[in-house]
């Protein structure tokens, strides 16, 4: 285990240490200034060398109390690495979805026509529907005799079939609002170019929307002679009627849902701000990986901790150096009492900018 470093205690005991050294007069000093024949006394040297090695110890302490938290540090690293270029990469992500965010919202607002906060009521109407056809199909379906499990089952597909039917009615609102933006917009500026298809009628998949139409009429109107035949065979027929038409109404309101909450503008701009949301918090989640934290902070700790040692040697340093100077300010009949002043050519003065 590596000995503990007191870098305070050591200064004590120089303290200690200089209290007792005295220089042994060798001869009679002349004059105040220490003399220029001498380069430095050995006690400079000493102090000198001393001042370095309270440097050393403190940097050592240094990277000996740092030593843990470098080799975490160092132990993260290639997952830190591989969490940075991800950030780094999914940096651009952002910036596109922002951008395309920014600029759908600026551009498409003033056409939106449904709320920004419909879709709750969308979903609970689908809902809604949709447990209302199982029920009249699933108890019909056990009255005759069928196992439960299975005619639930076959009434979840059957509703959800009558319910889907009812969505075409997107299609033609979308349609529909084609034809009242070209309208509105006539001439179609610029920052609209790419999003021409939702100002040009008439729509030239207007055939496939007539067969998408033909298709789910056709669906519906199965379902309700279905549940019709199933609820006349068990019941009286005009019970079956009134089934029947309960589940050709669900398709039919579906449609008429789906009609009056279709908006493709808005559809765009809950999608970008959907995206700029989802692709947000992936950011924020790859910014905050445990390996790349865990390294920043490693590192943090290990500079603070040396950087700490570091000026606490340089303090130490100048501990030494003031300790050199009192020994040398207590023997002034060996050292003087300073270092002789530098001389000044004559009719020149020195300023305190360093100019004559």
């Amino acid at each position: 285990m590596a000995r503990e470093l007191d870098p305070l205690a050591g200064a004590s005991a120089a303290d200690a240490v200089a209290e007792q050294i005295a220089l042994l007069r060798v001869d009679e000093a002349g004059a105040t200034p220490q003399p220029s024949s001498v380069g430095k006394l050995w006690v400079s040297l000493e102090y000198d060398e001393l001042t370095a090695e309270q440097r050393e110890l403190h940097t050592a302490a240094g990277v000996e109390q740092s030593r843990e938290t470098n080799v975490e540090a160092a132990g993260l690293a290639p997952a830190a690495a591989a969490a940075r270029w991800l950030l780094d990469g999914h940096r651009a992500v952002v910036d596109t979805v922002t951008s395309t965010y920014v600029t759908v919202l600026a551009v498409l607002t003033p056409y939106r026509r449904r709320p920004p906060k419909a879709k709750p009521w969308h979903l609970m109407a689908k809902a809604a529907f949709l447990v209302g056809d199982i029920a009249g199909i699933a108890t019909a379906a056990i009255w005759l005799g069928e196992i439960p499990a299975i005619a639930v089952i076959m009434a979840l597909s059957a509703a959800a079939a009558t319910v889907t039917a009812g969505i075409s009615g997107a299609e033609v609102r979308d349609v529909r609002d084609r034809f009242r933006r070209t309208v509105m917009v006539t001439d179609l500026p610029e920052a609209l170019d790419p999003y021409r298809h939702l100002f040009e009628a008439p729509d030239r998949g207007w055939p496939y929307v007539k067969a998408l139409l033909s298709v789910s009429g056709a669906v519906a109107g199965t379902v309700a002679c279905a549940i019709l035949a199933l609820r006349a065979s068990i019941e009286d027929p005009l019970v079956g009627l009134v089934f029947g038409g309960i589940a050709a109404a669900i398709a039919a309101a579906s449609w008429i849902e789906s009609f009056c909450y279709a908006d493709a503008v808005a559809d765009l701009i809950d999608n970008a701000a959907a995206d700029h949301t989802h692709e947000t918090a992936r950011h924020q989640k790859l910014a905050d990986n445990p390996a790349l934290k865990g390294r920043e902070e490693a590192l943090a700790t290990s500079g603070s901790i040396q950087a700490e040692q570091g000026h606490r040697g340089a303090a130490a340093g100048h501990h030494m150096t003031a300790l050199h100077y009192r020994i040398l300010r207590r023997n002034p009949q060996t050292a003087g009492n300073g270092p002789a002043a530098e001389p000044t050519a004559i009719g020149q003065t020195a300023r305190r900018g360093g100019t004559p």
